[in-house]
């Protein structure tokens, strides 16, 4: 028995034990259990395998969060620093017809023209940046930082200039492309990390440049004033790269990128199937289907009417800020055309001409961000009808009439800050309802939108010119139509009908609507 029992014990540990076979029912019973408030990963496979599973588990949540906040900061400061340098561009045209470039005689009437090129060739370039780089998405990353590359060299090389034309070059043309190069893929990135709160968005963007035009012609009017433009031009070349340097890594897709090929992605991602390489190619539609796109929309009648509402201010915009020291600001209102020609015609000083500056674009901080606001829950035509046309009795009454003197200026610039400030703010409920949501047709868009505000800033130049040389001389010096010997009249008297005549055009899209 104790043999038997011993070689029963050693054939027992010596013969290797099968392993249990699960059953089927085993088999049905081990499915996962049903979904709780609390779920142990350690339990279930995880990453998902599914391809739309393990996307939104990846994707960073859009509208909230603080991804979506941080690109927010980082755009807000791109925008600032893009917009609010050609903004101040008038601080140092003063400074060059007082003192000249680096010491030498600034006659040349090539040095207004810098501010305009400055600004307006950032619109212009929109169209061509787009085209460029939406069949290219990869590129946008590197072209921001490219972008912020050239504007910082910009800076850097004005500060040597001799000449208004080297001005014209490097603090105008070069400082546009790289500013033009780091705003518009901006925007297209903002379009994926806010989608119900785009509005929002975009007017707190917007905003930047006028918190940059509130702040900077004080800080460069004393740095100017204390060292000059050649350092203040190096120091600003300095702190711009910083600025930009610590904003740039904020701007990031929300978005995967597309791959540059399916082979590579296969390489890349073994785990993933055509399912989801068919989705990701969804997401970014192709250049031929791009095409078809805009095609349709070239023929929507309510995009070309806006354009028109759109052209017809800015045109009535540019031509008054022509006036403002040559503050050509891409986001300024007609308020600021009291400082130069027209506010030394009353014999305001600097420092009360600066004063109005400050309150438009205080008033503008307040209303692009409120603006936008609601602009995500009301149509946005029916707000431009009343913001155009609270604007066009602003500039016939509050400024030709009543605006003579400091207090009824200050009263028409904050005015006009709150009712024509926030119009851009709109630009996203706009595209949102030709393009809906694809990033790449609404930067199109976008970039038209903004073309239209470039020849705005191209033809003001004519259009102030012409109407300053046919002064009313007949109208009363106790309103701003005869003030002057009547020099502003025309001006007051266009920009009052523009406004009303973008009112009517965008009364017209809200009845299309």
């Amino acid at each position: 028995m104790a043999q038997m029992s011993t070689e029963t014990l050693s054939s027992t540990a010596t013969t290797p034990t099968e392993p249990a076979r699960p059953s089927p029912s085993s088999s049905r019973s081990s499915s996962p259990p049903p979904p709780s408030s609390s779920v142990d990963l350690a339990q279930h496979d995880y990453p998902p395998s599914r391809p739309d599973e393990r996307r939104q588990t990846q994707l960073a949540q859009p509208d909230r969060g603080k991804a979506a906040y941080l690109f927010l900061l980082g755009a807000f400061s791109i925008e600032t620093l893009v917009w609010g340098l050609p903004s101040c561009y008038g601080v140092f045209l003063d400074y060059y017809q007082r003192e000249g470039i680096n010491g030498r005689h600034a006659g040349s009437s090539l040095l207004p023209l810098v501010g305009t090129v400055a600004s307006g060739f950032i619109y212009l370039l929109g169209p061509p940046i787009s085209i460029l780089l939406n069949p290219r998405p990869r590129w946008r990353l590197h072209v921001i930082r490219l972008g912020a590359v050239l504007c910082s060299l910009s800076l850097l090389l004005s500060s040597f200039a001799r000449e208004s034309w080297q001005l014209l070059l490097t603090q105008g043309l070069l400082y546009s492309i790289g500013g033009s190069m780091a705003y518009y893929s901006t925007f297209y990135f903002l379009q994926e990390w806010f989608v119900e709160r785009r509005g929002f968005a975009n007017g707190v963007c917007f905003a930047g440049t006028a918190a940059g035009g509130l702040v900077l012609p004080f800080i460069l009017n004393a740095l100017l004033e204390r060292y000059g433009a050649a350092l203040t031009l190096r120091a600003l070349a300095v702190s711009t790269s910083i600025l930009l340097g610590a904003a740039v890594p904020l701007v990031r897709p929300r978005l995967p990128l597309p791959p540059k090929n399916l082979a590579e992605k296969q390489k890349k991602e073994d785990d993933v199937d055509e399912a989801e390489a068919a989705d990701q190619v969804a997401e970014r539609p192709a250049v031929q289907q791009e095409r078809v796109t805009l095609k349709n929309m070239a023929k929507n009648l309510k995009l070309w009417v806006f354009l028109s509402a759109k052209l017809s201010a800015t045109s009535s915009r540019f031509s008054t800020c022509r006036r403002m020291r040559q503050y050509v600001v891409p986001q300024s209102l007609i308020a600021p055309a009291a400082h130069d020609c027209f506010s030394q015609s009353l014999g305001l000083s600097g420092s009360e001409g600066s004063a109005l500056l400050a309150c438009v674009n205080g008033a503008c901080v307040l209303s692009r961000v409120g603006m936008g606001i609601l602009s995500d829950k009301h149509s946005p035509h029916r707000l431009g009808l009343a913001t155009m046309l609270a604007s066009s009795v602003a500039v016939l009454v509050l400024w030709g009439v009543a605006a003579t003197s400091l207090a009824p200026l200050l009263v028409f610039s904050v005015v006009m800050g709150l009712a024509s400030g926030g119009w851009t703010s709109m630009y996203s409920a706009i595209i949102n309802s030709v393009v809906r949501d694809d990033p790449s047709l609404a930067s199109h868009l976008f970039s038209t939108l903004s073309f239209t505000r470039g020849l705005g800033a191209v033809l003001c130049a004519p259009i102030s010119s012409a109407l300053i040389s046919h002064p009313f001389a007949g109208a009363s010096k106790r309103t701003a139509y005869g003030a002057a010997d009547g020099r502003f009249g025309g001006v007051v008297l266009f920009a009052g009908l523009a406004m009303g005549m973008a009112a009517g055009c965008e009364g017209v899209e809200a009845l299309l609507g």
